[in-house]
C-alpha cells in the first residue's frame, strides 16, 4: 500500500471522546466517526487501485496518476475523498454508501 497510512488515530479518539463528553453525535451528519469513516474509503480506494494496477501490469503500461477529489454523499454527511487514479484512466471508481 502507499504512504496513505498517515491517520492520527491516537488524535481521532481523543478528539471523539472529548466530543462525546460535549453531547455530539457518533454516527449521521458531521457525526464523530466521520473522519474514520473517510480514512477507511480511502483505504480501500487505494487497495483496490493496487489490485487493479498489479491484475493490468503485465497487459499494459498502466500506473498511478494522481488523485482526484470526489464529494460523496454518505450517512456521516458530505464527505471529500482523495480518489486514486490510473494512467488510462480505465479504473472507474465507484461505490455506494
Amino acid at each position: 500500500m502507499t504512504d496513505h497510512n498517515n491517520f492520527d488515530f491516537d488524535a481521532f479518539k481523543q478528539a471523539a471522546i472529548k466530543g462525546l463528553y460535549e453531547g455530539k453525535p457518533l454516527t449521521g451528519e458531521n457525526g464523530l466517526f466521520a473522519p474514520l469513516l473517510k480514512h477507511f474509503l480511502e483505504s480501500a480506494l487505494e487497495g483496490e487501485m493496487d489490485k487493479h494496477l498489479s491484475e493490468t501490469r503485465s497487459t499494459q503500461q498502466n500506473r498511478r496518476n494522481g488523485k482526484t477529489t470526489k464529494r460523496v454523499k454518505s450517512s456521516a454527511g458530505l464527505l471529500d475523498l482523495q480518489t486514486p487514479r490510473d494512467r488510462t484512466g480505465r479504473r472507474k471508481v465507484k461505490f455506494t454508501l
